[in-house]
């Protein structure tokens, strides 16, 4: 793609989007994501050199971010996938955790770990998965989040890669949603009403 076609594509995203009747505003632009995930990468890929890594994908809202981080790492990753949610279709967290998985989280035993997640909101999320990894004792265990609210963290949360700290506001786009819609939105987008 030439420089002026990526231009072209760039400009083309809509400054705002409407998702079950509320207004969003572009926010997060791809370039800025991409870059992020680059430098997350580079950490990693430095702290991790000559190991093999289990990146442990939090469904749904991390898919994106995953696939772009494991992309650009140069060691060797198994990819685990794991379903967190406690939002619903709230625009904030309820406080209650739930977790499934579709392999037995026994793959981590005695593994170096990366918890990947789409966003550190209250903390709530990580934490219990934090917790929930432990008992099944990992070699370690680190954190990688594409965004961190850290003006909204309820107590300390274990994170070690962040990618962009942000305000309070309720995003969508790049893996994350308003009620299953916006995942698909390759920039981030926040709330524009507060109603």
């Amino acid at each position: 793609m030439t420089p002026d076609a990526s231009s072209e594509l760039h400009s083309s995203a809509p400054e705002r989007i409407t998702l079950h009747g509320r207004t969003f505003i572009r926010y997060i632009e791809r370039h800025i994501i991409a870059e992020a995930i680059r430098t997350i990468a580079a950490t990693i890929n430095r702290d991790y050199a000559g190991r093999e890594i289990v990146l442990l994908v939090i469904l749904k809202g991390a898919m994106m971010f995953a696939a772009d981080l494991a992309r650009a790492l140069n060691i060797t990753v198994q990819l685990e996938f794991l379903r967190a949610s406690s939002y619903g279709s709230a625009l904030s967290s309820s406080g209650t955790v739930t977790l499934e998985s579709n392999s037995p989280l026994e793959i981590v035993r005695g593994r170096d770990v990366i918890i990947i997640e789409d966003i550190a909101d209250s903390g709530v999320t990580i934490r219990a998965l934090c917790n929930r990894i432990h008992q099944f004792g990992p070699r370690s265990l680190a954190v990688a989040a594409l965004l961190s609210k850290p003006s909204v963290h309820k107590g300390t949360i274990q994170l070690d890669y962040v990618g962009i700290e942000i305000e309070p506001v309720f995003v969508v786009g790049y893996g994350l949603d308003y009620n299953e819609l916006g995942r698909n939105l390759p920039d981030i987008y926040r709330l524009a009403d507060h109603d």
